[in-house]
Order: C-alpha cells, then sequence, then structure tokens
C-alpha cells in the first residue's frame, strides 16, 4: 500500500500518541486509520469482517475507535478480543481485553465491574509472569480508586504499579509519578502534588517526550489554579499549548485550551474564557473526540450561566446530554443534570429543578458516587 504524503504524517502521529503501535509497520496503522475514518461516516463492520481478525487485531482496532469516543463500538472489538484470546489460549490478548473492557466500564462510572475486570486481568497477568502488565494493572486499578475518591487505596495501588511494572523503564516511571501527582492534588496536598509533577517531567524532558512534557506543564498549570495562583497557571498552560500545537497533538491542545478557560472563567474574563473554551470545542470536533466536545458544550453552557445567560446555557447543556447519553457516559449526565436543576433552580422553576436534580440523584447512585448523591437529595429537601 503506498501511503499519500498526508496520511504519513497522520500515521506518524498515531504512532507518537499511541506507543502501542509503534511497532506495526506505516501500512497497518495507515489501513487502520482508513477504517477508522470510514467507520466513523458510518461504514458498518460485520460479524464476517471481525470474525476475520485475530485478537491483536480486534484489540487494536478497538483502541482506534476508543480514542474518537466511539465507545460502544470499541467495547465490541475488545469483547471479540477476549473471545479470541480465550480461543488461541492467548494470555496476553486476554488480559489486554481485560484491561481495556475494565477502562471503558470505569469511564462509564460503572466501577465495581471495572474492578472486576482488573483483578481478572491481574490473575492473568500473574499466571503469564508479564510484571511490567502487572504495573500497568496496579496503574489502572489507583486511577478507578482515584475516580471514586478513595485515596489511600489509589496510592497503594499507584506505589504498586511502580514496584512491580515500571521498574527500569524511565518513561513508566514518569506516569507513575504523574498519577501520585493527580492523587496527592486531589486530597489537597500540593506541595507533594507539584513535587510528583516536576519529577515526571523531568523524566519527560530528559527522554524527549515533548507530548508528555506538555502535559506535564497542564498538571503543574492545574494545581497552580486550585491555589488561586492564576498567573503561574496560565504560563504553565500557555507552554503546554505551545508546545502541542507545534508538534501537532491536538487533543492536548484542545485540552491547554479548555484549561486556559477555566482559568478566565475564575478570574471573570468571560470573553476570553468563550474564546478559549471555543477553540477546544473546534478541535475536539475536529478529531472526532465525542467526550471531548461534550464536555467543550458543558464549559460554554456553565460560562453563559454566570453571565446570567440562561437561553444559551440551556442549549449547551442540552447539546452536552445529548452526547453523554449516546455514549452512555452516566456520571458525566448526572452532573450536567445537576447543573441543568441548578439553572432552573435560580430562574425559579422549581418543577423543572426537581425533575433534573431527581435524575442527577439517580445517576449519581446508580455509577456509586455516593457523595454527589447525598449533596443532590439535600438540594432536593430544600426545595
Amino acid at each position: 500500500m503506498a501511503i499519500p504524503p498526508e496520511l504519513q504524517q497522520i500515521v506518524a502521529q498515531v504512532k507518537q500518541q499511541y506507543p502501542q503501535l509503534a511497532d506495526l509497520p506505516d501500512e497497518v496503522v495507515a489501513q487502520m486509520i482508513l477504517q477508522a475514518m470510514q467507520e466513523q461516516q458510518g461504514a458498518p463492520r460485520g460479524e464476517a469482517y471481525i470474525e476475520s481478525m485475530s485478537a491483536h487485531e480486534c484489540g487494536v482496532y478497538g483502541e482506534q475507535l476508543l480514542s474518537t469516543g466511539r465507545w460502544q463500538e470499541a467495547e465490541r472489538f475488545f469483547f471479540s478480543q477476549l473471545e479470541k484470546g480465550e480461543k488461541e489460549s492467548d494470555v496476553d490478548q486476554q488480559t489486554k481485553a481485560c484491561v481495556k473492557l475494565g477502562h471503558l466500564c470505569r469511564d462509564r462510572g460503572d466501577f465495581s465491574q471495572a474492578m472486576m475486570l482488573y483483578q481478572q486481568a491481574l490473575t492473568l497477568a500473574d499466571r503469564s509472569g508479564d510484571r511490567r502488565l502487572m504495573g500497568v494493572i496496579y496503574d489502572e486499578m489507583g486511577t478507578t480508586y482515584r475516580r471514586q475518591g478513595s485515596y489511600p487505596q489509589a496510592i497503594e495501588c499507584y506505589k504498586k504499579s511502580l514496584q512491580d511494572g515500571f521498574y527500569g523503564d524511565e518513561s513508566d516511571l514518569a506516569v507513575g509519578y504523574g498519577n501520585l501527582g493527580n492523587v496527592y492534588r486531589q486530597q489537597g496536598d500540593y506541595d507533594r502534588a507539584i513535587q510528583a509533577y516536576k519529577r515526571a517531567n523531568e523524566l519527560h524532558l530528559k527522554l524527549g517526550l515533548e507530548a508528555n512534557v506538555a502535559k506535564g506543564y497542564g498538571n503543574l498549570g492545574t494545581v497552580y489554579l486550585e491555589q488561586g495562583r492564576y498567573d503561574l497557571a496560565i504560563e504553565m498552560y500557555q507552554k503546554g499549548l505551545e508546545m502541542q500545537l507545534r508538534i501537532g497533538d491536538q487533543r492536548g491542545a484542545a485540552a491547554k485550551y479548555g484549561n486556559l478557560g477555566i482559568v478566565h472563567s475564575s478570574l471573570g474574563n468571560y470573553e476570553q474564557a468563550i474564546q478559549m473554551y471555543q477553540k477546544a470545542l473546534e478541535f475536539m470536533q475536529r478529531i472526532g473526540d465525542e467526550p471531548g466536545a461534550a464536555q467543550g458544550y458543558g464549559n460554554l453552557a456553565n460560562v453563559y450561566a454566570d453571565m446570567g445567560d440562561a437561553g444559551q446555557a440551556l442549549a449547551y447543556y442540552h447539546q452536552a446530554l445529548k452526547i453523554f447519553e449516546r455514549i452512555g457516559d452516566r456520571h458525566n449526565a448526572a452532573i450536567f443534570y445537576f447543573d441543568l436543576g441548578d439553572l432552573y433552580r435560580e430562574q425559579g422553576d422549581v418543577a423543572q429543578a426537581r425533575a433534573y436534580f431527581q435524575k442527577a440523584k439517580a445517576l449519581f447512585e446508580m455509577v456509586g458516587d455516593t457523595q454527589k448523591a447525598q449533596v443532590s437529595a439535600q438540594v432536593l429537601r430544600r426545595l
């Protein structure tokens, strides 16, 4: 297959963004990109097509679908990867399929199912003696605990991942420090968070991994934002943005525009915040990231709500909800139902407010976010 120059650029970017594809021939990655484009345009993929693929191919193609927010289709290929791995007695493919299915469940808010899949993956990796993969699984478990607010368990898993899987690999060691920084930040332990993030960035700079360095600047920016050190936050986000635009990391650039929007919104610079959020949304739409686009709509809704423009806020909240409901992201849907309830409450429409707070409460309970479910219940009692 002769790869057109414009596609060759995309191949290089995809290989940089997804290290698991780095060892595949350019022709194979190019074909996968073309197939993903066809899938994005609605081209059907039947059972016969999946049947012709190996477990490895199902996993790689599922990754491509996952990266564009097509969760349901990705899940279909990960299940096929698991089944084919079992038929082929390929423990490695079974393990990787369980990890990816666990990731999907976690992003949907189904934390208990995610942990079951990670435990299954851990057993399989232990059987094969793949210590690095065990480290990846502990890392995923740590993130799941962190998402639930179980910070001591998250730290324990992240430290296990550094011990069991990332030893001797500076790239993975840097990721581990970044994850520890995330937990410390969420605990409000900003000094340790900054130390961990800076250590991660030192390693990424040493390895020349600019995309990861840019992400590290974003992490530092977020710590400074939460501390109210807005000038430092903008400095870090701008550094990351400039680097991501230079290397063509559109997803990362979208995130930085979103971060800058948050800072400007916090400062009351609403027009600048809207500009930043719109740029972020444009990037997300361009790359086909549906969850990211939904978050972009939500960010715009929040700004307009702060400005007192209820009509625009409502329109953007509903656009965000359409996407979250379609892709099955119940946790984010619950957050925006809550925001809608808040908006209607401020307008004095108690009936609509109650309806949306009840939806939010039900979804928070469903995904296991007890704290937000309790907050929703308290708001309902006060209506």
